[in-house]
């Protein structure tokens, strides 16, 4: 199994370019297609409308953003000048969620970066990474805003409940993960009174992965609140030296915003190395 096409998500902030390099090193490896995305945030046209010199302040807007997009244009064409790949380039203009929303469901894996709180050019729209992860319908790999790390794969911590979205997690990493060694990580949280009957065993995860030539242990961690569960997560991810943690995203809409499951939530805040979901 391998990608065919990956598309990594860049605007201004600080981190967009080492996201550009674990995108591009990582399409190289699977010799496929490489999209650059680029949208930022946008400003809301009826502003405008409400301050006196509307048309100059338009078009100063206008100017500006073609600006940051052409320059962040350049910082992709040299990151792939000299792979072996072929990259297109795609600028949006206008709803930044909803367009990216529909370029993502071509490709086999997107990259996104977790919003850095102090770099305000990481903000593209409110929820931006929550709907990507659970409405572009593919897998999401996100880059924390801190750290610096390589093409993730080589050691990998598999969240697992035996639900549909951790299985969705598990087959959609497989071509990033093949050859791995795994840790797959189970923990009840303790508002479950059961396991579902449907789940999954972790003994159906180990068989999937060693079909694949993945090593895999289970570990089961203790019951406790959807925070405790994420924190020990990434805990026992950091004692297992895990350059990557899979993980099926939780959440549902309601009254117009995306809601996350407590260890997805915890997951995007405090992430301490990359995070592949799927939903």
């Amino acid at each position: 199994m391998t990608y065919t096409s990956i598309m990594v998500h860049l605007d201004t902030s600080n981190r967009s370019s080492h996201r550009l390099e674990i995108a591009a090193n990582l399409a190289a490896a699977h010799c496929c297609r490489l999209i650059g995305l680029f949208t930022s945030a946008t400003t809301d046209p009826a502003w405008f409308y409400q301050m006196q010199g509307t048309e100059r302040f338009i078009e100063e807007d206008r100017e500006r953003r073609k600006a940051a997009c052409d320059a962040v244009h350049r910082q992709f064409d040299a990151a792939v000048g000299d792979l072996p790949l072929t990259a297109e380039w795609r600028a949006l203009d206008g709803d930044p969620t909803a367009l990216s929303l529909r370029e993502a469901r071509e490709a086999d894996l997107l990259v996104a970066g977790q919003v850095d709180p102090d770099d305000p050019n990481s903000f593209v729209a409110p929820q931006f990474l929550e709907t990507l992860t659970l409405e572009a319908g593919r897998p999401v790999l996100v880059i924390p805003y801190a750290g610096q790390f390589g093409v993730p794969g080589k050691r990998v911590m598999l969240a697992w409940d035996g639900r549909r979205e951790a299985t969705r997690a598990l087959h959609d990493a497989l071509p990033l993960i093949a050859g791995a060694q795994a840790s797959v990580f189970c923990a009840q949280p303790a508002h479950q009174s059961s396991v579902r009957p449907d789940a999954s065993p972790a003994g159906h995860a180990v068989a999937a992965l060693s079909r694949h030539g993945i090593s895999a242990s289970v570990e089961q961690g203790a019951a406790g609140s959807d925070l405790s569960i994420g924190e020990m997560m990434l805990s026992r991810a950091v004692d297992f030296n895990a350059d990557l943690v899979v993980m099926g995203a939780y959440g549902h809409g309601r009254l117009r915003e995306l809601v996350l499951g407590g260890v997805t939530r915890t997951l995007l805040d405090s992430m301490t190395l990359p995070v592949l979901m799927s939903h």
